[in-house]
């Protein structure tokens, strides 16, 4: 049986050949093997073949037992076996028919849900083809309905809403989904579009004009800041912007936020992005705005104690939530680099970030990578 580990070596010299004296000791025969470089260290993905009875956990504890840490350990398929840019190259060969299936091809190539800096550079690739693709068929989009065609209906989004989820993407611009999603974003699948019309945990909510969804504002909780904290995201159609569609959702959404417990919600912010600056201060809520990279962070207050400094929590990645799909691009700030307090005076209450270097601060408002 073929497996596939990923795995944190031990930062000795040596470690790699205790793992392989390891796995021979025990029939264990590596196949392939992949050296990642991250942050914490090598990270290694071997590609393994076991006798009958072996088990993850097995392997896990074979794994550990080697000095290594943080292993995940999955079965896989021969296909794994063909080299990294042949996978690539396929999976580019696919978008080109298909550019929607961008996510499956991810999924088929990476497998692991945590990616290491290179696996994020290979996915913002993949994601800017498939973005470009996409856009070749933008000509034969249905226009859905405009301002003045009906009243806009503010309710919860359900799965049920998927595909007109999928049609209202296809029918924004390829500028307005790079502002909502940080990168050219291709046409979403219904998979995706089912996890933002109901994030586990969150709440979306949509405006609609008879059976289309003209827009959609997603609270999702940002489990590495807290059970408290969600993080929110809005997508007005293009022909609906400038309307205050985007301030109704967003209020909406921070009534449901709160509901369902959150203290303050978090939304990531590209600078350019005036149209969005400013709905954000129209809530006219205690907030914050700190530079963070090259995107603004905005912390949006829902309690009294919501922008308090008395508890540091350690950095997290971004891009780990429901309300933003997984395969954004990051580019990590350079060590040492603090975030930073930004002079935009649209927002109410601009409070600095004490300087320090990969500290996260309660609202989170440092904490690495950022696409």
């Amino acid at each position: 049986m073929l497996w596939k580990i990923r795995t944190e070596l031990a930062d000795r010299p040596g470690a790699l050949a205790e793992l392989a004296a390891r796995c021979g000791a025990d029939d264990i025969n590596i196949l392939s093997l992949e050296v990642f470089t991250a942050e914490t260290g090598a990270v290694d993905e071997l590609v393994v073949s076991t006798g009958v009875g072996w088990t993850a956990a097995d392997l896990t504890t074979l794994v550990t037992e080697a000095g290594c840490s943080r292993t995940t350990v999955r079965p896989c398929q021969a296909d794994v076996l063909s080299d990294a840019p042949t996978r690539y190259l396929r999976a580019v060969l696919r978008l080109i028919d298909d550019p929607v299936s961008v996510d499956e091809e991810l999924g088929n190539l990476q497998g692991f849900e945590e990616y290491t800096p290179a696996e994020w550079a290979r996915a913002d690739v993949l994601v800017e083809i498939a973005g470009r693709l996409a856009e070749r068929y933008e000509g034969f989009v249905v226009d859905g309905p405009r301002p003045g065609s009906g009243v806009p209906e503010l309710r919860k989004a359900t799965v049920e809403d998927a595909q007109a989820v999928v049609d209202m993407h296809e029918r924004c611009s390829y500028e307005s989904r790079t502002r909502r999603y940080h990168v050219p974003m291709p046409k979403l699948t219904h998979r995706t579009a089912r996890h933002l019309a109901a994030p586990a945990g969150g709440v979306s909510i949509v405006a609609a004009v008879g059976d289309a969804v003209i827009g959609m504002a997603t609270a999702a909780p940002w489990e590495e800041l807290g059970s408290t904290t969600m993080e929110v995201a809005v997508l007005v159609e293009d022909g609906w912007q400038g309307q205050g569609l985007g301030l109704q959702l967003l209020r909406r959404l921070v009534v449901e936020a709160r509901a369902l417990g959150a203290d303050r919600v978090v939304c990531v912010v590209q600078p350019e992005n005036h149209a969005m600056l400013r709905t954000l201060e129209r809530l006219r809520m205690r907030s914050r705005v700190v530079q963070d990279g090259d995107n603004l962070t905005v912390t949006v207050a829902l309690s009294d104690q919501s922008l308090s400094h008395a508890v540091d929590r350690p950095p997290v990645q971004y891009r780990r939530t429901r309300a933003t799909p997984s395969h954004r691009s990051q580019s990590l700030r350079s060590a040492g680099q603090p975030a930073r307090e930004h002079p935009l005076a649209a927002l109410p209450a601009l409070q600095p970030i004490p300087g320090r270097a990969g500290a996260a601060d309660r609202d989170g408002a440092d904490r690495g990578g950022r696409p």
